[in-house]
């Protein structure tokens, strides 16, 4: 690193290295590298923009500061996810279950025509069909857990809902509500302040996708999306989100912090995890070209709108 032009110590890069990684680190360096003559950018791989350089005055506190942001940022996206997560298990369930117990397993309690779609090439199985596999093995994967235990040997076989997602991860939760009515879709948006069941089953996606990267640890804060969030229209959410509905960078993070701020605050409208992301982003790691505007999809002001401020419900 020194030799690549990074002001640091021995023993401080050696200690971090050892701790984080080099390879890990590099994507940290990355942005700190000079861009390559315009002809020369994407001769190696498509993604190959920048030289073995360092900019001039770059320091490892400036490489540290942004991996140790980025850590921040994961850790708060975690603890807004699983806040979502578990609230949206207990609307699901409530909602399905008042349709029908076993909703998850009957096919005539759930939209039949997204059953019967047949995600990958004709003569595959059906949604309905891949979701009861993927079902059964979380079923089979569960069977020691003392509640599914109990419940099987108090009233027997098949689980209701309300016991069945328990064992479900963000994905299959995604899975079955993705196959559910369109009435109860979007009975289960509006009670977090989203009108169309649509719009909620896209953002299950993106938040899954999002959970995923942070569960792994995964780079955050100059990341393009794989999942790009859709536009959506105003008039679909309250106005604390509404500014996010056609705002540009959407394959960056921020339109997905937005949500998670606009979902979390619908499920605890006392919660003050938007004003720690604030924060948090408002420290970005100064001394650098680098901005949260420019590199994670920020919309000019952000930080003054009222997502970002208000105590209040977010709710319409």
């Amino acid at each position: 690193m020194q030799e690549r032009g990074i002001q640091c110590s021995s023993e401080r890069a050696l200690e971090l290295v050892t701790r984080v990684g080099y390879y890990r680190l590099s994507a940290y360096v990355y942005p700190f590298r000079v861009l390559l003559p315009r002809e020369e950018q994407c001769k190696v791989s498509p993604v190959h923009y920048r030289s073995e350089k360092i900019r001039s005055g770059t320091k490892l506190s400036h490489v540290e500061g942004l991996w140790q942001f980025d850590r921040r940022l994961r850790l708060l996206c975690l603890d807004a996810l699983e806040t979502i997560e578990v609230a949206l298990r207990t609307r699901v369930a409530y909602v399905l279950g008042r349709r029908d117990r076993f909703g998850h397993l009957n096919k005539s309690s759930l939209d039949s025509d997204a059953c019967d779609q047949i995600p990958m090439k004709p003569g595959d199985m059906t949604r309905f069909e891949l979701w009861i596999r993927r079902y059964g093995k979380l079923r089979d994967d569960a069977r020691r857990e003392d509640y599914v235990v109990h419940h099987a040997a108090k009233h027997g076989d098949p689980l209701p809902v309300w016991v069945a997602v328990e064992f479900f991860d963000f994905g299959a939760l995604s899975t079955l509500f993705g196959l559910m009515d369109k009435a109860d879709q979007n009975e289960v948006a509006q009670h977090f302040g989203v009108s169309g069941g649509r719009l909620l089953a896209t953002w299950m996606r993106d938040l899954n996708y999002l959970r995923n990267l942070c569960a792994h640890h995964q780079r955050l804060w100059n990341r393009n999306l794989t999942y790009r969030a859709k536009k959506f229209n105003r008039t679909q959410v309250g106005p604390h989100l509404s500014h996010a509905a056609s705002c540009g960078s959407r394959e960056r993070i921020y339109v997905s912090l937005a949500v998670l701020a606009y979902l979390n605050r619908s499920v605890l409208p006392d919660s003050t995890w938007h004003l720690e992301v604030r924060d948090l982003v408002k420290a970005f790691p100064s001394g650098t070209h680098l901005s949260p505007e420019r590199d994670m999809g920020f919309v000019p002001g952000w930080a003054d709108l009222a997502l970002w401020n208000d105590l209040v419900p977010v709710a319409p």
